[in-house]
This record gives structure tokens, C-alpha cells and sequence, in this order.
């Protein structure tokens, strides 16, 4: 029996030794991988609960269109910028979109707006034929409208905007709404945008006509002659393999001014600032937790946040039919 004891013992310290002595496991790479995957699932999962009750998202996912709804969170960081780094809730400014097709985008917008800000939709509407040539859009004044309404309805308890429920009487939309049925490249700041009553523009999203010249055209009324000095410009469909007039427009504008460059790409849009805000609008958007920014990246020669894509809904949404 002692002898027995005295083998086992042995055989126990062997075994603690040779463990105690060998080197550690590593992690594989393939299961920090497939760990990191899941951590990020669980973290998707945990914000699609989230989003379930943002009413200004299921608001929107009920609108006809092609806006990504993940553009909302990148909306919602460059606004909370311009009120808490900009302090623009303390001063007069607008909102505006050229190219409102159905209206999902600029909903998005008018989901930020200030008390009292006034939100601008330009689109060509019916006159289609004459003015929309590359096709890159039918809008529809009737379901803008309609949209419009049921948008501020169902999230004016919710949003921070606040919207006193009066209806304009010529509009027949609500009355912070100034609706220009126009082609986008006769705009004159003159006569489409009253600085003195609604101040400069803060965001402005660009979704108009897609060819180089009108996308140019846009570009440069948007950024050169209505933009706040601290604002942003939205240029939409710029990856779309669809429409390469808007890149190309884009390239066009960046060689011949210098007034807003690209910060940040996401969900086939660029956006763009004053070249001296790009770090502010960088750090900003990176911190923001309901953001995913998957890396850095040169556009044209200028460092882009680069987040989330929406590639499948970008690709296939021409393809769609949307009553």
C-alpha cells in the first residue's frame, strides 16, 4: 500500500509539473476572430432593440425611397456637433434638400430641426420630363405630402423638434416646410433662400439630378453661396455604380474649390465641411457609439471616417418597385 501511495503521489507531481511547466495556450486567431464576430452581433442585436423604439426610424421605415436609416445616427452626430461643439442652437439656421423624391432623406432631416427652424424641399415634382433627364428619380409631390404629415404626427411627441401641429394653407404641409418646385440648377439665393428670416443652411443633402454638370451645379450653390460657415453638405449616391456623374461631379467641385472637402463616407453618401471643422466633425463621429466608423480611408486626397456601407439596399434599390 505504500508503495502504491508513493506511486501515485508521484504520478500526481509529474502531472502538476508538466502542467505547471508548459507553455500557455494561445487563442487561435480564427477564435479571436469568430469571439469578436459575436461580440459585434450581440452588439448589432442589442441596438436593433433599441431602434425598435426610436419612433423618428420606424417613422421613416414606413416612407418610400432608397435612404439607408443608418445614415439617422450619423445625421443625429454631426447635428449634436453643430448645437453642442457649434452652439448653432443659439443662432438662426435652416435645413434643406435638393431632390426630396418621396421625402425619406429629407424627413430625416426635419427630424433634427430646431424650434422655429425652417426646413427647405426643392424638387422638380410632375415636371419631370423637362427637368429630371437622367431619370435618376421620379418624385411625387402628393406622397411627399402625405409622408410629410404622417412623419411629424407620429414623432412630434418623440423628436426633439417641436411642431405647434399648424397646417400651411397653400402646402397643405406643415408650416416649417417650404416646399420649391423647381429645377435645381435655376436656384438663386435671391429669390429661393431668405437668410434674414431662416439664416444660413446647417445641413444641406444633395439627392437632385445625377449627372456631372447638375451634381457640379449643386455642389457649388449648396456649399458656396448657402452653406453656414460651420455646416454640411450631403452629397448621396456617390458609390452607386448607377449614377457616376455624381462622383464625377464631386471630383469636378473639389478641383475647383476648396470651401468644403470630404470627412466622413457612409451608406453611399460623402460628407463634407469647411476643411478646418474636418477633424472636429472626425472626432465627433468617432465617438459617437452609434456610429460604426470601420476605418480611415483618402478620398480625392482627403482622410474620410469610412462607416457602415448598406451596400445590398445601394446596389438593388433601382431595381425596386416602390408604390
Amino acid at each position: 500500500n505504500n508503495n502504491n501511495n508513493n506511486n501515485n503521489n508521484n504520478n500526481v507531481e509529474a502531472f502538476s509539473s508538466s502542467h505547471v511547466n508548459s507553455p500557455k495556450r494561445s487563442t487561435p486567431p480564427n477564435e479571436s476572430k469568430h469571439r469578436k464576430a459575436a461580440e459585434r452581433r450581440q452588439r448589432e442585436d442589442e441596438r436593433k432593440e433599441e431602434e425598435e423604439e426610436d419612433a423618428v426610424k420606424n417613422a421613416l421605415s414606413k416612407v418610400s425611397g432608397f435612404y439607408e436609416i443608418g445614415n439617422v445616427d450619423i445625421y443625429r452626430s454631426i447635428d449634436a456637433c453643430q448645437k453642442k461643439v457649434f452652439k448653432m442652437s443659439d443662432f438662426k439656421t435652416s435645413l434643406a434638400e435638393i431632390g426630396v423624391y418621396h421625402g425619406k432623406s429629407f424627413l430625416a432631416l426635419v427630424s433634427l430641426r430646431k424650434q422655429n427652424e425652417r426646413c427647405v424641399a426643392i424638387d422638380c415634382f410632375e415636371n419631370q420630363a423637362e427637368i429630371n433627364r437622367d431619370e435618376s428619380g421620379v418624385g411625387d409631390y402628393e406622397k411627399f405630402r402625405k409622408h410629410a404629415m404622417k412623419f411629424c404626427e407620429a414623432t412630434k411627441e418623440d423628436s426633439k423638434f417641436v411642431w405647434d401641429g399648424v397646417v400651411d394653407s397653400d402646402t397643405k404641409m406643415p408650416n416649417f416646410i417650404n416646399v420649391i418646385s423647381k429645377d435645381s440648377t435655376k436656384l438663386t439665393k435671391e429669390a429661393d433662400f431668405n437668410e434674414d428670416d431662416d439664416g444660413p443652411v446647417r445641413i444641406f443633402s444633395i439627392d437632385g439630378s445625377h449627372t456631372v454638370e447638375t451634381t457640379l451645379r449643386d455642389l457649388s450653390f449648396a456649399a458656396d453661396e448657402c452653406l453656414h460657415e460651420q455646416g454640411v453638405v450631403i452629397l448621396d449616391d456617390c458609390f452607386n455604380p448607377d449614377w457616376p456623374g455624381c462622383i464625377s461631379g464631386l471630383a469636378k467641385y473639389l478641383d475647383s474649390s476648396s470651401r468644403i472637402v470630404p470627412f466622413a463616407i457612409a451608406y453611399n453618401k460623402v460628407y463634407l465641411c469647411a476643411p478646418s471643422l474636418v477633424e472636429t466633425y472626425q472626432a465627433h463621429v468617432a465617438r459617437d457609439r452609434n456610429v460604426c466608423v470601420r476605418k480611415k480611408a483618402s478620398l480625392f486626397g482627403h482622410e474620410c471616417l469610412v462607416c457602415k456601407h448598406g451596400w445590398l439596399h445601394t446596389f438593388h434599390g433601382n431595381d425596386d418597385t416602390y408604390s
